[in-house]
């Protein structure tokens, strides 16, 4: 198995279209990441905005 994927990193690295795929999975992934960060960030913050404006109604 590691003799496998050895000779597979090997060959990519010599590729051009091998390094570009690599290059592309790895802005892919930065990208995910991103997402999920400000997306995380994003449900928190409106979470409070709804509990904020929620409070702020006066019962009847």
């Amino acid at each position: 198995m590691n003799k496998f994927l050895g000779s597979l990193i090997a060959k990519l690295a010599r590729d051009e279209k091998g390094l570009t795929a690599v290059e592309y999975a790895v802005l892919g992934a930065v990208v995910v990441a991103a997402i999920v960060a400000v997306g995380t960030n994003f449900r928190t913050q409106l979470g409070a905005a709804f509990t904020t404006m929620f409070n702020s109604i006066p019962s009847s």
